[in-house]
């Protein structure tokens, strides 16, 4: 699977798992996509669904299936997904256009009406589009969402935007300005910039000594939140340039097992 190889999925493979909703269903209006292949104990999605449109069930680490006849497309659940996970997408806007919906943390937010590059699953730019809504919510800790209407013939790879240029982003750059004390960087871990600062003011000079210091990237998804974040408030701490902050390691997501397993397999019942 490519998300293993190259860190992304590929829209063949999401229609060869099921996962993908039918050319009809897209054409009537926006329907959820859960783009998600991994068994990671996990249910936000299904919880937040007010519809029932997206089962995981028991085991909680059964991957989620969503049911585009019930799915209303109201995005709601791209918010609550920690791994970024989940989009809308619609077809069915006409004079062949159609918009995808997709999580977006990052600083700043784009405006609606702006014109922005829309990005592939790979990070490779694919088309302009517009910004027709930003969802922002009030809660500290829910996901912002973006809305951008691109040509129809690129609702299937369309997933992000691109970012503001890198320069942007160094030290005394506005975006770095403006994260304070109390803004949560990684989710999964409830970090803070509070906590990245002190980290650095202990002695972090990379991405790997503020994770080993906070946890920051150590979630389920893998600093996949959180790592653009903790690079910009490096760079603006320290002066140091990107080569110099590295990377996040990120390892393979885990599943839970029964101390039976660990101890040598499964019960014989004598116990």
């Amino acid at each position: 699977m490519s998300l293993a190889s190259e860190g992304y999925l590929t829209l063949a493979e999401l229609k060869e798992a099921g996962m993908y909703p039918s050319e009809e269903r897209m054409a009537k209006g926006p329907v959820a996509i859960a783009e998600c292949v991994q068994q990671i104990p996990c249910n936000p999605c299904e919880t937040a669904c007010r519809f029932g449109a997206i089962k995981v069930g028991e085991p909680i680490i059964n991957l989620p299936c969503v049911d585009e006849g019930t799915c209303t497309g109201c995005g709601v659940c791209i918010a609550q997904c920690s791994g970024l996970a989940i989009f809308v997408v619609d077809k069915s806007l006409g004079d062949g256009m159609g918009t995808v919906s997709f999580p977006y943390e990052y600083v700043p937010l784009p405006e609606k009406g702006q014109t922005v590059k829309a990005v592939s699953r790979k990070g490779e730019v694919v088309c302009d589009a517009e910004v027709v809504k930003v969802m922002n919510p009030k809660s500290f800790d829910r996901t912002p969402v973006v809305t951008l209407k691109i040509p129809v013939e690129y609702v299937d790879e369309v997933r992000s935007m691109q970012r503001r240029p890198e320069t942007e982003l160094t030290a005394g750059g506005e975006a770095v300005q403006r994260f304070d004390d109390d803004m949560l960087v990684c989710r999964c871990e409830e970090v803070t910039v509070a906590e990245i600062r002190q980290a650095i003011a202990d002695g972090a000079r990379d991405v790997t000594g503020v994770k080993r210091r906070t946890r920051a990237g150590m979630g389920l998804c893998q600093g996949r939140t959180c790592e653009k974040m903790v690079q910009a408030i490096l760079r603006a701490e320290l002066g140091e340039t990107p080569q110099e902050i590295g990377h996040n390691t990120a390892r393979p997501p885990v599943r839970p097992v029964t101390f039976g397993s660990l101890a040598g397999g499964e019960s014989n019942g004598n116990e």
